[in-house]
């Protein structure tokens, strides 16, 4: 029964990975084309560091989940390396079911309803020349946010059940 909840929680890390490559190649473009724009054609774009700062913050958040369904996040073992393997588990579990994934639910509830507001306001960015609409960067930090805190409950329940992590090969099948 929780398999398939898992398998999905982790396929929801990596269509988030997916959109982080889709922001890095976008970045790549935009600052491609502003190097062009500004040396070659001597006419620098007014929404290139726009488009920078928000999708490097996408990037950041919507790969957040992947990274840490590889685990290859940071990990602080000051104390937890001297705890026995059991102890060990038993605080993962309490970091990651009762604390991180409840302030992190908490955290994408807000970011869901800035990106909606966003979006209903077509609020934009006050302080550019280029004023873009705000709603598609909110909206990729409420998707990452959403995507990271499934993540901390699929850890959280492997952990707590002992249900080994597949690799990615099942992942995507």
């Amino acid at each position: 029964m929780l398999q398939p909840v898992l398998k999905l929680l982790d396929l929801i890390a990596l269509a988030t990975s997916r959109l982080a490559e889709g922001a890095a190649a976008i970045l790549v473009l935009a600052m491609v084309w502003e190097v062009f724009a500004r040396y070659a054609l001597h006419a620098p774009t007014v929404w290139a560091f726009d488009v920078a700062y928000m999708m490097n913050g996408a990037i950041f958040l919507l790969g957040m989940a992947w990274v840490m369904r590889q685990k290859e996040h940071i990990s602080i073992d000051v104390v937890r390396k001297h705890l026995p393997a059991s102890l060990m588990r038993i605080a993962d579990v309490v970091l990651y079911l009762f604390i991180l994934f409840p302030l992190f639910a908490v955290l994408s509830k807000v970011s869901i309803h800035k990106a909606w507001m966003a979006w209903k306001l077509s609020e934009v960015e006050m302080v550019s020349p280029w004023a873009p609409l705000m709603w598609p960067f909110y909206a990729c930090i409420a998707i990452g946010l959403v995507a990271f805190t499934s993540q901390l409950l699929a850890h959280g329940l492997r952990l707590a059940c002992k249900v080994q992590q597949p690799n990615d090969a099942e992942v995507r099948s």
